[in-house]
């Protein structure tokens, strides 16, 4: 019987910088091999035949992508071993000997070839550079727009009604369950921005679950501190939790997934819009809370204008960047020793129990 694949970003472009939790995954797992080597897509193929192995052997997988190249793997991760395979600049192996093992691929490149592309790699990634900082700069000026927008919205929210409405999902979600252990803790991106716009993987998240909760509201309505408080809620009585952060916000939540419940529940508003498709989905209304007589619409059309166009502009930069490290992933994977690349492949496959 084979194993399952759940999908997941590697990393996302917020307001904050870039993201990942790349740090708290290589603390859940046992062994992890930390590929080190020039950006790439042959790696992807690489990390796929691995996974691919052990989906055949009945291994529960998680695949981690790069939001920016479409189908490109920056990570794999077999549940049942805890084994992660992880190509990234941004984390480093620090258990030698107990766990952690490099898996340097420079050697498996044609030294001459590389020597002659170079010049032109290094030239277009100071240049790429450029197009990544704008666009984070960008996603940064959004979300000071965003703040603003929450706060117009905030004085119309009826607070105790939204907590009313939380200790009602404790009682029907949760109820009496204790669990007699400690509860784990564990924590995944869902979405990112793109360069086709903000995209996530709640399809596959939830693909074996029973009950999905679509929350409905406006900015600053209290979303991600309601989910928050659901998860430390499921914490005390013993239940695994799964924070799911915002791919936009580096601070929010867009979900929790709750496994021994088979429950999670999303921020399922804009720019993530989800509605009830199958059974045991239900929408978490928040609008009767919401006094939309209050608001100033003049203002908040002002506000979600100038965050609209920021966000776009973010888009635009980011879909320049990934159209240039295309190219330097092309560069570079054209120097491939083709027989050394092979013979690094199968011996990683062979890791595989």
């Amino acid at each position: 019987m084979n194993g399952t694949i759940t999908h997941y970003m590697g990393k996302s472009y917020t307001g904050q910088g870039v993201k990942n939790f790349y740090k708290e995954i290589i603390q859940e797992a046992k062994k992890v091999y930390f590929f080190k080597g020039p950006t790439s897509y042959r790696l992807t193929e690489t990390l796929k035949e691995i996974a691919y192995v052990a989906v055949r052997r009945g291994k529960n997988m998680e695949w981690f992508y790069d939001p920016l190249q479409e189908e490109v793997l920056e990570a794999v991760y077999i549940v049942d071993t805890k084994t992660l395979f992880l190509q990234t600049d941004s984390v480093d192996p620090t258990y030698y000997g107990a766990g952690h093992e490099w898996v340097p691929y420079y050697e498996a490149y044609n030294e001459k070839k590389l020597r002659d592309i170079g010049p032109l790699i290094r030239d277009k990634q100071i240049a790429n550079d450029v197009w990544l900082n704008k666009g984070l700069q960008a996603l940064s000026r959004a979300k000071v727009i965003h703040d603003e927008w929450e706060q117009l919205i905030q004085p119309a929210i009826n607070w105790d009604g939204i907590n009313s409405l939380l200790e009602e999902l404790k009682k029907k979600g949760i109820g009496n369950i204790e669990l007699q252990k400690n509860s784990n803790v564990t924590h995944r991106l869902m979405g990112s921005l793109t360069p086709f716009g903000a995209q996530d993987t709640l399809k596959s998240i939830s693909k074996n679950l029973k009950s999905r909760l679509f929350i409905k509201g406006l900015p600053g309505s209290g979303k991600s501190s309601f989910m928050k408080k659901f998860g430390e809620e499921a914490k005390s009585h013993g239940l695994d939790v799964r924070l799911i952060w915002c791919g936009l916000d580096a601070n929010s939540v867009d979900g929790i997934v709750i496994p021994e419940l088979q429950l999670c529940m999303v921020d399922a508003t804009s720019p993530h819009v989800y509605e009830p498709e199958r059974e045991g989905d239900e929408i978490v209304d928040f609008f009767p809370y919401i006094d939309q007589s209050l608001l100033d619409e003049e203002k908040l059309a002002v506000v979600k204008e100038a965050y609209s166009n920021e966000m776009e502009l973010a888009q635009d930069y980011i879909s320049t960047y990934a159209g240039e490290m295309k190219l330097i992933k092309t560069l570079y994977d054209s120097a491939i020793d083709e027989n050394k690349w092979t013979a690094l492949q199968s011996k990683m496959v062979a890791t595989i129990s």
